[in-house]
């Protein structure tokens, strides 16, 4: 990333600024690869649920390039409730977390640690690292339940908290955190490893403290948010003046509520983006509800991933950023309302609200729906050596939605992450977990169809082989689809199956509780991602390719694609194109009729 400075303002020559400014993102990065390899569980360890930050001692976001969109601002929004609660009384050593989702957090199993870094007595940074726990107590184990109507049925609720001082644990907040969860040598082990990754950070930057001195990294700061600030003032003062609105809508809440909206209005005016949710579902009683740190950062991934996607990711970025959220709605709600599914289908419905509206503005910059997770969490006893497990169904990824100008990445996580999970082995699963993989390959058909074609989704099949096994179903997209744009179609619903072809068959809901045992078998079909543009005119070679891979059905090739194929599947150019001409003038009448009606 090129990068410049008035040197007029700050003093500071453009080489030494765009030298600090990527030495942070370094040592930031430096935090995610310590994290990875000290953390026991998988979560972390393969799956890479986490996100690391550096903040200035305002604080603000100066790097964060490591992790997951997800936590891209929620973490400083935490950082800045400890300095809040602990304004005075934060010293050298001292270590906070806090995961409470009203007072900085998301949902209570991302439990944020925070360490301020001082040289000579003076804070100058907070290393902080977000990071998804296997399991913080709760109704449920795994801590997702879709039964909670409360969020005290979700965990254990932390606000900012001082647990360790001079660089001690203080044992008994320790004790109390962990007598609080399921799996406590397991969370008290990988809060170290987060505890690791923030004190990496801390001797990386007085080092580099120590190196340009005070002053120069003072200004250079300060700097970073200048010049992101900017750069999303610039980005947003070449849209097209007006107001975009755009919806999405989410299944259930687990109990009472359907087909739960999610509407923005956004208002470009000038260099600044008004984000006005009025409009927005009431918040639920099941935990579909978005605390404002998540819903905030799922406002921003979506403005950063479009029009922003060069601006460095700072709090400088946020500021021409305005979101107007009611008290009480679906992304702002009240306490003590449940949020544990914020981070996954709500902060994806979100962030596709802002996208179908920004789509208006800047048609060539905005994807198609990517998928959303289907759960569930499985719980249970492995009778091969009596140890709990929770295993979360992260091998039953979708595919993204197309872009403008590229097919969407097949077997991916969900909208809101961007791909940053990572599936973990299979082979690893089967020797943690009780279970079988019978089945894992893209799933033909699911990406929807458009001049760029939606990422596949897959079919997952395992079969279990504990006597008990619990399985907390939390998720979406069941019943609504993701969107295709431009002409794009929309791609495939997720279908989690119990025991798929027997008497005891369940189609499983988007959320709820169910029971397997020995030889019961968990089947998910998930979602791939909407197409792009008009599929007519997707080049008949890729269709070609496409179904020699098995990614589309050579009935779909004609059916929707217009594109003949012989046995040996070579294209004939003549049927093709007679074929393409009867589907466009179809087309075209069904327009028609939907314009008198």
């Amino acid at each position: 990333m090129a990068l410049s400075l008035d040197t007029s303002i700050h003093g500071v020559d453009p080489v030494t600024f765009s030298v600090v400014f990527h030495r942070l993102q370094t040592i930031n990065k430096e935090m995610g690869i310590t994290m990875m390899r000290t953390s026991r569980s998988q979560i972390f360890a393969e799956v890479h649920d986490f996100s690391c930050a550096i903040c200035d001692w305002v604080p603000r976001v100066v790097a964060q390039v490591d992790g997951i969109p997800s936590h891209t601002a929620s973490s400083m929004i935490a950082a800045k409730s400890i300095c809040e609660k602990f304004e005075g009384d934060i010293f050298p050593g001292d270590i906070f977390i806090i995961n409470d989702a009203y007072t900085g957090g998301t949902h209570l199993a991302d439990l944020t640690v925070i360490k301020p870094i001082f040289v000579n007595d003076e804070m100058l940074f907070m290393a902080i690292n977000r990071a998804h726990h296997e399991d913080v107590g709760g109704m449920t184990a795994g801590s997702y339940s879709p039964m909670a109507t409360e969020i005290f049925h979700e965990g254990i609720r932390i606000p900012p908290l001082r647990i360790c001082r001079d660089n001690q644990p203080i044992r008994d907040v320790v004790e109390m955190v962990k007598i609080n969860t399921r799996l406590p040598e397991m969370l008290w082990s990988d809060i170290r490893a987060q505890i690791a990754s923030c004190d990496v950070a801390e001797a990386r930057l007085i080092a580099m403290v120590d190196e340009y001195g005070r002053d120069t990294m003072k200004a250079i700061l300060e700097g970073i948010q200048v010049y992101a600030e900017s750069q999303m003032r610039a980005a947003i003062s070449e849209l097209p003046e007006g107001t975009y609105v755009g919806e999405a809508i989410l299944d259930d809440d687990g109990f009472d509520s359907k087909d739960v909206n999610i509407k923005v209005s956004l208002k470009v005016e000038g260099d600044e983006i008004i984000a006005d949710f009025n409009g927005t579902h009431p918040q639920t009683r099941g935990p579909i509800n978005s605390p404002i740190a998540n819903s905030a950062t799922s406002v921003y991934v979506a403005v950063m991933t479009t029009i922003g996607s060069h601006v460095p990711r700072t709090e400088g970025a946020y500021s021409p950023i305005k979101i107007i959220a009611p008290e009480g709605c679906l992304i702002n709600p009240l306490p003590p309302a449940p949020v544990a599914s914020a981070t996954l289908d709500t902060a994806c419905a979100i962030l596709e609200a802002v996208w179908m509206a920004l789509a208006q503005a800047v048609p060539d910059k905005v994807p198609a729906g990517w998928n959303r997770k289907a759960g569930p969490t499985f719980t249970g006893t492995d009778p091969r050596n009596g140890r709990f497990f929770i295993q979360f169904c992260f091998c039953g990824m979708g595919g993204a939605g197309a872009n403008p100008d590229a097919d969407g990445i097949s077997f991916t996580s969900d909208g809101i992450d961007l791909g940053g999970l990572l599936a973990p082995n299979i082979e690893t699963m089967e020797l943690q977990c009780p279970q079988i993989n019978l089945k894992h390959e893209f799933l033909t058909d699911s990406g929807g169809a458009g001049e760029f074609r939606g990422g596949l989704g897959i079919t997952y099949k395992i079969k279990w082989l504990a006597p008990e096994v619990s399985a907390s179903m939390h998720g979406d997209g069941v019943i609504h689809p993701p969107y295709g744009l431009f002409g794009g179609q929309p791609g495939t619903v997720n279908r989690p199956v119990i025991n798929e072809g027997r008497d005891s068959q369940i189609n499983m809901p988007s959320k709820g509780l169910f029971k397997l045992g020995v030889e019961d078998t968990y089947t998910l079909y998930s979602s791939g991602g909407g197409g792009w543009g008009d599929p007519l005119n997707r080049d008949p070679e890729k269709i070609r390719e496409d179904v020699r891979n098995e990614l589309v059905s050579v009935e779909k090739a004609k059916s929707v694609y217009g594109v003949a194929l012989s046995k040996n599947l070579e294209i004939d150019p003549e049927a093709t194109q007679k074929l393409r001409k009867v589907l466009k003038s179809e087309a075209s009448k069904q327009s028609t009729k939907k314009e008198k009606k």
